[in-house]
C-alpha cells in the first residue's frame, strides 16, 4: 500500500450504477455519496479509520530495501446464496461475523434488481479433482469457474515445480452472484499436493512468472498467487467501485480456497507484504479457518490521516540517524526554496517522458515529490547511502530533481503512475486509511497543506465515504481473536508507525528486523529470532525440520508492485 514510498494514489473510473441502465447488484451503498472532481469528501471526519498501508509488493531487495505489499472491506456479506464454484458461496458464512464497515451488508437487502450474468454453477466433479492417480491440470481443469493454462509463456521453471496461468470466474458483488461477474487472475506454483500450500498476495496485480515468497521457500511448498481485484485485468467492466471493499476481496480469497482445497488437503499459510500482508489479515477475519495460519510482511493498519506517521519520521533511527533526517529535512527545503526552477524540470519531464499531470497539477507533483522523498528514504533506501543519494544544498537543480526521481519516481505522480493504482488509492479514502503527510516541518514552503492523502489521490468522481470502523474492526479481531499470527517489520520503515498489536492473539508474534526497511524478512532476522520463526513455521504446517534448511532467496521473491516503486526497484513488476 503505498507510497513506493507512501500511499498509493488512483485513477478514474465510472461506477457501473452510472454505466448499467438497470440498478447494479450493490455491496454497502455509500452514505450521502460526494463526488468530486479530486478532493472526495470522506465521512464526517471521524479520524478513526485506518490506512491500508501503501506499499504494494512482497518481493523486496535487500539493499535498497524493498517493498512489500496490503487492502480491506468493511462491509459484511450477509448474503446465504450458493457458491458459483465449487463449495459454498463466500457469502453463507457471512452471517457469523459482524460488519467491519459502517453500513449494512449487501445482501440484507432482500433482492437487488440487475442485469443476470447468465452465469451457471456447473457441479464440481470431485471424482476427478480428487484422484490422485490423474495429471495436476486435470484435476485443475475439473475445478468449475477455473481456466488454466500450463507456463503460457514458456518462463524457467525451478526444478521440481510446475507454472500454472488460471483465471477464476467470481461475482463482482459476493451477495449477489447472480449479477455481474468477473475472471479473477491466479497463478499456481505446484509442487506436490500433500505439501503444504501458501497462499500469497501482493495485494496489487500478479505476476506471471515463478516468483517465491518466502514461507513458500521455506516449506518447499505449493503457492497460488492472487491478483486483487480491481487491477487489471482481474476488474468487472463496467467496473462499480462500491464493490470494491476488504469484505468482497476476502470473500473472493474465500472461494479460491475453497474451489482448490479439494486438492490440497494438507496445511494452508497465508501471507504478503505490505498492502499484501494486511489484505491477509482481512482475509482471516472474515473466515479464519480458512488457512492454519498467516505470516504478514511489513503490513500496516493504519487511521485516516494517521498522525502517528509523522511522529515516528520525527524520530526514525534515533540518535544514530540524527545527521541522515537533518540531511533529508535540508533537502526537501532545498528543493522547495528553488520552487519556480523545480517546476521548470517538472515541466520538462513531463514533455520529455510523455508524461500529464491533469489530476494533480504541476505545484501537487512538485510538493508531493518532496514531501514523498523522505518518506520513500526510509522506507527504500538505507542510511548507509545518506550521504550518496541525498544531495546537500551546493547542488544543481537538476542534481536535487534527480534525487527525487531515484526515491520516488517523478512519474508515479503523472496521470499515467497513479491511474494503475486507482483501486488502491480508493481503498485507501474507503477503509485503509493514510499517514498524515509529514510536512509540518517545512512550514510556508508548502503552498498546498493536507493533499497528499488518499482522498486527493483516489479517482476523481467516483462517490465513497470513509469507512471509521472497518480497520478498528480488524485490529480488534487480531487482538481478541486471532491465532497462529506472524508479523515482520522493519524497525526504520515509516509503515512500522502502524503496526499490528498482537493484544492476546494466542500463538502469535511480531519481531523487528533492527535497522531494516520495508524488505523486512524472516531471514533478515537475527540467528535466534530466525530459527524460531523458522520452526514456528513448520510446527504450524506440521513439517519436520529439514537436515538441510531449504536456501531462501529475496531475488526469487514475486516481483513489487507499488504506487511510489522507485524506478530503480520497477524491474520485472510488470503484471
Amino acid at each position: 500500500m503505498v507510497r513506493v514510498s507512501r500511499l498509493p494514489r488512483l485513477v478514474l473510473l465510472l461506477p457501473l450504477l452510472t454505466l448499467l441502465g438497470t440498478v447494479a447488484c450493490g455491496d454497502d451503498e455509500p452514505t450521502t455519496p460526494t463526488p468530486d472532481s479530486g478532493s472526495h469528501t470522506v465521512d464526517a471526519g471521524t479520524d478513526a479509520g485506518i490506512d491500508a498501508g501503501h506499499d504494494a509488493g512482497p518481493g523486496a531487495e535487500t539493499d535498497a530495501g524493498a517493498d512489500a505489499g496490503p487492502e480491506l472491506d468493511g462491509g459484511i456479506d450477509a448474503g446465504a446464496e450458493t457458491d458459483a464454484g465449487t463449495e459454498a458461496d463466500a457469502g453463507t458464512d457471512a452471517g457469523t461475523v459482524t460488519d467491519a464497515g459502517t453500513e449494512a451488508d449487501a445482501g440484507t437487502d432482500g433482492g437487488v434488481a440487475c442485469t443476470p450474468s447468465g452465469w451457471v454453477d456447473e457441479p464440481a466433479d470431485l471424482g476427478v479433482i480428487t484422484n490422485r492417480s490423474l495429471d495436476i491440470l486435470v484435476r485443475l481443469r475439473a475445478i468449475p469457474g477455473l481456466a488454466v493454462q500450463e507456463n503460457p509463456n514458456g518462463v524457467n521453471v525451478p526444478t521440481g515445480y510446475r507454472l500454472f496461468v488460471m483465471k477464476y470466474n467470481q461475482p463482482a458483488d459476493h451477495a449477489h452472484p447472480e449479477c455481474q461477474r468477473f475472471e479473477q487472475r491466479v497463478t499456481l506454483m505446484h509442487t506436490s499436493d500433500a505439501k503444504p500450500m501458501v497462499l500469497y498476495t501482493g495485494g496489487y496485480n500478479v505476476s506471471v512468472g515463478t516468483g517465491r515468497s518466502e514461507p513458500a521457500q521455506l516449506l518447499a511448498g505449493n503457492q497460488i498467487a492472487l491478483e486483487h481485484r480491481f487491477f487489471p485485468p482481474s476488474i468487472p467492466t463496467p467496473a462499480d467501485w462500491s464493490h470494491l471493499t476488504i469484505r468482497q476481496s476476502a470473500d473472493d480469497f474465500h472461494r479460491i480456497t475453497q474451489a482448490l482445497k479439494p486438492i490440497y488437503t494438507g496445511k494452508w499459510v497465508s501471507t504478503g507484504g505490505s498492502k499484501g500482508g494486511e489484505t491477509v489479515v482481512f482475509f482471516r477475519r472474515f473466515y479464519p479457518d480458512d488457512v492454519d495460519a498467516t505470516v504478514a510482511y511489513v503490513a500496516p493498519i493504519a487511521r485516516r490521516d494517521d498522525e502517528r506517521f509523522p511522529a515516528f519520521q520525527d524520530t526514525v533511527g534515533g540518535a544514530a540517524q540524527a545527521a541522515c533526517r537533518e540531511r533529508l529535512w535540508a533537502f526537501q527545503r532545498e528543493v522547495l526554496s528553488r520552487r519556480e526552477r523545480m517546476l521548470a524540470l517538472v515541466d520538462d519531464y513531463a514533455r520529455t517522458e510523455g508524461l500529464t499531470y491533469t489530476q494533480l497539477g504541476r505545484e501537487l507533483v512538485l510538493e508531493h515529490a518532496a514531501i514523498e522523498t523522505y518518506f520513500a528514504f526510509w522506507q527504500y533506501d538505507a542510511p548507509s547511502r545518506c550521504t550518496q543519494n541525498i544531495p546537500d544544498a551546493t547542488a544543481t537543480d537538476q542534481e536535487l530533481f534527480d534525487a527525487m526521481d531515484y526515491e520516488v519516481g517523478m512519474g508515479s505522480f503523472a496521470d499515467s503512475g497513479i491511474a494503475p493504482y486507482a483501486a488502491y488509492y480508493y481503498q485507501s479514502a474507503l477503509e485503509l486509511g493514510w499517514p498524515q503527510p509529514y510536512e509540518a516541518h517545512l512550514g510556508a514552503l508548502i503552498h498546498f497543506p493536507g493533499t497528499d492523502t488518499g482522498d486527493v489521490y483516489s479517482p476523481p468522481g467516483i462517490p465513497f465515504v470513509f469507512r471509521p470502523q472497518a480497520m478498528p474492526d480488524i485490529q480488534d479481531w487480531v487482538s481478541t481473536q486471532g491465532n497462529r499470527l506472524m508479523f515482520i517489520y522493519g524497525s526504520l520503515d515509516p509503515w512500522t508507525a502502524a503496526a499490528y498489536s498482537l493484544g492476546s492473539a494466542q500463538d502469535s508474534y511480531y519481531y523487528t528486523v533492527q535497522g531494516g526497511n520495508h524488505g523486512a524478512r524472516i531471514s533478515l532476522l537475527p540467528t535466534q529470532q530466525q530459527a524460531e520463526a523458522k520452526a514456528t513455521l513448520n510446527r504450524w504446517m506440521g513439517v519436520a525440520p529439514l537436515k538441510r534448511a531449504p536456501k531462501v532467496s529475496l531475488e526469487d521473491e514475486p516481483p513489487l508492485f507499488a504506487p511510489r516503486l522507485p524506478p530503480r526497484l520497477r524491474e520485472g513488476s510488470q503484471p
